[in-house]
């Protein structure tokens, strides 16, 4: 390995170690909830992973849009254009801050139509409803959390995000622990406690990031300046165009899934205690390769911004050997202890053995995976968003179709829904990495 590839290698652990932690803390705080719940009865982890799609679904697509404010906010760091840097983020505090209100509206009215939908059991369907209704409160403040954390990705000052991070695990874990089992005095309140604990980590994090740009920042960032900027839709407009092809391409990912969830729901609700857990595992290793990925994104902006294609491209393949490591070895952890891993979340003997084949059988789909995840994050950074929906759009078909005739035609069960996760990712990361390759 040159020298070249290491000091590049070192680069992007540096911008993406800080997003990573952010990332694992993020599915402690998710996997946490379901560890306590799921050593209480499967019914309560069922209905957070039934209710856990739509909400991060919808949540992911407005974050996702923000992807524009850090590709441009990335290129203009680059180019020392701090004036109008500014403009975007200001503009994107406001207009973000718009969609999450409609968002919220949505859940607060529409999340029991929703989970019937998508045939969450009747066993578990108000507990599911109960969550969402609870931490839909947060996309009141998303548009204002998600523009801070773009900003900061941007130019590479990623620190805060994983101290915000951090601090919103934490206080996850203590408030769970409180409210679900009822110590302390408290009552016991089981999944609406875990939603309870979920909301007020969320917002203190936000708050924190508000404090470190907005006052601690203030003189250096001086995001909060009496401007009209702030209602400058033309600013918006340019994040839009890079950042609606984004929310459209996680939109379809996730309602790919989905459809995927609602197959599984009309399994049993047993089915979907394996597929939460079973995934739980896997995207605490997501969460390391999204973050070098995405720290490859923001240090190809910088160059490209400098000017700089060549070392750009060479960040690119820096990061591929990089994955390819850390997957591997996530891998080898899921085939040698699969039972000791998926007995973290469950106490249920029968649901940790059916889960043992799904979870090896993910540490294989991790690998074509993490190809995509890092070609969709290195041909953003060049200004291409569009061509990401595209690819998506014939992933999401494959979804659907595959896992269609397997589960209606041939009567597949559980498997079918990983076998068909395979070929999405498989067939993606294969023409994305054409793709990328053509952009060089």
């Amino acid at each position: 390995m040159g020298t070249g590839i290491i000091k590049d290698i070192k680069k992007i652990i540096v911008v993406a170690f800080p997003l990573m932690v952010q990332g694992i803390v993020f599915q402690l705080q998710s996997l946490t909830d379901k560890a306590f719940l799921g050593n209480l009865d499967t019914k309560y982890v069922a209905a957070i992973g039934s209710a856990q799609g739509p909400l991060i679904s919808i949540a992911d697509s407005l974050i996702a849009i923000s992807m524009g404010l850090t590709i441009i906010v990335s290129r203009l760091y680059g180019a020392e254009q701090f004036d109008e840097l500014k403009e975007k983020v200001r503009s994107s505090l406001f207009y973000s801050s718009l969609l999450g209100m409609l968002v919220f509206l949505l859940w607060q009215f529409g999340a029991y139509p929703v989970l019937a939908f998508f045939q969450v059991s009747s066993e578990t369907i108000g507990y599911a409803a109960t969550y969402i209704r609870i931490c839909s409160w947060f996309m009141l403040l998303i548009g204002i959390d998600s523009t801070l954390q773009s900003y900061l990705q941007g130019i590479g000052n990623t620190k805060p995000i994983m101290y915000a991070g951090v601090m919103k695990v934490i206080v996850n874990i203590v408030l769970s622990w409180i409210l679900i089992f009822g110590k302390l005095g408290f009552p016991a309140l089981y999944v609406r406690g875990a939603a309870i604990g979920t909301l007020i980590a969320n917002v203190l994090s936000t708050v924190y990031l508000l404090f470190y740009c907005m006052v601690f920042k203030k003189k250096e960032y001086a995001l909060v300046v009496p401007s009209r900027e702030w209602l400058d839709a033309r600013s918006y407009q340019e994040i839009l165009k890079l950042g609606i092809p984004c929310g459209l391409e996680y939109f379809l990912w996730n309602f790919s899934n989905l459809i995927l969830i609602r197959f599984i729901n009309g399994f049993s609700y047993q089915s979907m205690a394996i597929y939460s857990i079973t995934f739980g595992c896997q995207c605490m290793v997501y969460a390391v390769f999204a973050a070098t990925s995405r720290g490859t994104l923001v240090l190809i902006g910088h160059d490209i911004g400098a000017g700089k294609r060549k070392d750009a491209n060479k960040k690119f393949y820096a990061c591929v050997m990089l994955n390819a490591l850390i997957v591997s070895i996530a891998a080898g952890c899921f085939m040698i202890m699969p039972q000791s891993l998926l007995g973290l979340f469950s106490n249920d003997a029968e649901i940790i053995r059916q889960g043992v084949p799904y979870l090896i059988f993910l540490g294989i789909i991790m690998f074509p995976q993490s190809m995509n995840t890092l070609c969709g994050n290195g041909i953003k950074a060049k200004g291409d968003s569009k061509w990401m929906l595209i690819s998506q759009i014939y992933g999401s078909a494959i979804v659907i179709s595959v896992s269609t005739v397997l589960i209606k035609l041939f009567h597949m069960d559980m498997m079918a829904v990983y076998i068909t996760l395979f070929l999405d990712e498989g067939f993606r990361g294969f023409i994305n990495y054409r793709h990328y390759r053509k952009m060089e």
